[in-house]
């Protein structure tokens, strides 16, 4: 088809920029001197400006439209032609939105990104709060130029991360979630375990985490690994999938960030080639279902005794561990309410994001002031999880999404705790029992399932589609309720 090859040569132009401003993203985040930084803002924001041009040219549009109204186009699998429907979909929402704006938008976002970094060094809300202002404005103006007609922004921004999902859906989930679970999380703190810290050099954490990720199925060939205050996954391109972890002298925290950073990635390198060529970015729009994977690594295997009965003695070792499995087991399964989002147990951390989805909510729907959220923020946190506030770094300030303008990205990882459950009972049905699948080392038994039914196919096909074909039902918070009772059950 002479119209599909002059489309993947277009496309591959728009993933040599993609991939070069990732790069760049990766390098003023990880290694670029501070005197620097404005530079590399700058540079990015010339790139993102090719970039924009080349995904709203006319040419481009009319391109794919005879992509799609050609014959054999239809002789394409159905993920190659959702792929190219939402190309198509991406290009006529970009064009709603002015150039100079975007670029503005952008540069502010890489600004804001560093701001926040030194304003959480710091403690120092007063310095962020101005940029959070500017993001927030003008994000809302972004999906004003998306959708002028809807009457609930924060919708818009849920499509966008989560096709299909609305804040009447959420409402629904989290209620019945909230309601069922608060009864489940103890009352009482457990007792205070194993608390040994340890000065690790870079290396020992890299060389320990590369161990972890070759065993989930991470192929370090396609994999390079970063540190940074906030942990993430980013493609940079085909073949090149990047993880950034914070240092830490606790060992706990530090395999279940990578545990949980390593299914971010796995699902990222194995999407089949004929869809990654189509851009950079494979996985739009479906956040939720990326930190289902994520989360379903670390939370339903990676807090499972089973999963550490084959490599716990190469892992003690690595990382000076001096306590039975049994005891390490303890302290990855340990219900306290946390402080911290992402040092949080599995169950009290649900509420930290029905908080953070509430205040978002509040913040588009009923602009709260900005002088108002830290101590909205404090109260929630008092009221959901019995915890006192003491400073803004470790309050409003400690993630990183809000100064990157990822309004409406926080729901995701609830809503992939929630799919979470539901893949549980598909992998029992279909592959085997977890946790002997984990106690005989056949953890890539359950990742080539993944990839096989959810990972190859990218984001071809929405959650909910996905969902009903492995699980032959809708959304439902059944099943994880059913995992956490049997789990906490045992555990209390």
């Amino acid at each position: 088809m002479k119209n599909l090859k002059e489309l993947l040569i277009y496309q591959q132009k728009i993933s040599n920029i993609q991939y070069t401003i990732n790069i760049l993203r990766w390098e003023l985040k990880i290694s670029t001197p501070k005197h620097s930084e404005q530079n590399l803002i700058d540079l990015i924001a010339t790139y993102e400006s090719q970039l924009f041009e080349l995904q709203t040219a006319e040419y481009y549009g009319k391109l794919l439209c005879k992509v799609i109204k050609n014959t054999d186009f239809k002789k394409l699998e159905k993920a190659e032609q959702n792929y190219i429907y939402n190309l198509l979909r991406h290009y006529e929402e970009k064009r709603k939105i002015p150039m100079d704006f975007y670029t503005r938008y952008i540069k502010l976002k890489n600004e804001s990104n560093l701001i926040w970094k030194n304003a959480k060094e710091q403690n120092n809300y007063q310095l962020f709060k101005p940029y959070l202002k500017q993001i927030i404005e003008m994000t809302k103006q972004y999906y004003r130029y998306i959708d002028s007609n809807s009457s609930n922004l924060y919708d818009v921004m849920l499509n966008h991360y989560e096709t299909g999902m609305t804040s009447e859906i959420i409402d629904k989930l989290f209620d019945d979630l909230k309601k069922r679970l608060l009864p489940i999380i103890p009352k009482k703190s457990s007792k205070e375990l194993y608390n040994d810290r340890f000065e690790y050099t870079n290396q020992e954490l890299i060389d320990c985490a590369k161990f972890l990720l070759e065993y989930i199925g991470f192929d370090m060939n396609k994999g390079l690994l970063g540190v940074y205050p906030h942990d993430f996954t980013e493609k940079m391109g085909m073949n090149d999938i990047r993880i950034a972890f914070r240092y830490t002298n606790n060992p706990f925290e530090f395999v279940t960030t990578i545990i949980h950073e390593g299914g971010h990635g796995i699902f990222e390198q194995n999407i089949k080639e004929n869809l990654s060529r189509y851009e950079n970015v494979t996985i739009d729009n479906l956040y939720a279902l990326h930190e289902s994977q994520s989360r379903f690594y670390e939370n339903i295997l990676g807090r499972n005794i089973n999963f550490w009965i084959p490599i716990y003695d190469e892992i003690s070792k690595k990382l000076h561990l001096n306590l039975s499995l049994a005891e390490f087991i303890d302290v990855l399964n340990h219900t306290k309410p946390n402080i911290k989002r992402i040092e949080s147990d599995e169950l009290t951390y649900c509420m930290h994001i029905i908080l953070r989805y509430e205040i978002e909510r509040a913040i588009f729907n009923d602009n709260i002031s900005l002088d108002e959220l830290p101590n909205l923020w404090n109260k929630k946190m008092k009221d959901y999880l019995g915890i006192v506030v003491k400073n803004d770094s470790d309050g409003l300030m400690q993630d990183v999404h809000w100064s990157e303008g990822d309004f409406g990205y926080f729901p995701s990882y609830l809503l992939g705790t929630i799919y979470d459950g539901m893949f549980i009972e598909a992998i029992e049905k279909n592959v085997g029992n977890l946790d002997q699948l984990l106690r005989t080392g056949r953890i890539k038994e359950i990742t080539n399932y993944l990839i096989e039914n959810i990972y190859q196919n990218g984001g071809a096909y929405t959650s909910s589609e996905i969902i009903k074909k492995m699980c032959n039902s809708e959304i439902s918070v059944d099943p994880i309720i059913r995992y956490f009772e049997k789990k906490y059950s045992k555990i209390r």
